[in-house]
């Protein structure tokens, strides 16, 4: 069972390296756009902020969809482990770097450890393995009907939540106009 509850934490950690590889790679977009590249960038940021507060209250509000959520990881982990990989590993390697770039002093430290040769190697296996779980039809409806049950109870927390995706969803597009 402790086996089970590290990968769970695992799991969670992956989620939100993930979620900040998103909104660095986010950031540096619109960061790059050619006119008031900071108040795009700080309205995108608000935006992100809101959102993730509305969700964070929305789980609060509705345990059943941290449980529904907590399923849809345990799938996904079962799937990857059909597919021939493993997760607990990747994600180890991962978070070990995690907190070697914690403890890095400098942005090329930091830089150095996020392209060494484990680190790419180790997002590149956990790419595979997330693709190979996303092939499955069970983890496809699962994680549709989690997405669609997180925006109703993000919309019940927040009538403003669908207008705050499209503003979002607005400045990435003139972040990235070539994307459209």
């Amino acid at each position: 069972m402790q086996r089970h509850d590290m990968l769970k934490d695992l799991t969670k950690g992956l989620t939100m390296m993930a979620a900040a590889l998103a909104l660095a790679v986010s950031s540096a977009a619109i960061a790059q756009m050619g006119q008031q590249p900071g108040a795009m960038e700080q309205e995108f940021m608000e935006i992100q902020q809101q959102l993730a507060q509305i969700q964070q209250q929305a789980v609060e509000n509705n345990p059943g969809l941290r449980d529904q959520a907590d399923a849809l990881e345990e799938l996904v982990t079962d799937k990857m482990r059909e597919a021939g990989h493993d997760p607990g590993a990747i994600m180890e390697d991962l978070l070990a770097a995690q907190a070697r770039m914690e403890e890095a002093r400098t942005d090329a430290e930091r830089r150095e450890i996020l392209e060494s040769p484990e680190v790419l190697q180790a997002q590149q296996d956990l790419q595979e393995a997330q693709q190979a779980a996303m092939q499955d039809p069970e983890v496809q409806a699962a994680q549709q009907a989690l997405e669609e049950d997180m925006m109703d109870a993000m919309r019940r927390e927040d009538p403003q939540t669908d207008r705050l995706l499209e503003r979002m969803q607005e400045i990435q597009e003139q972040a990235q106009p070539g994307m459209r």
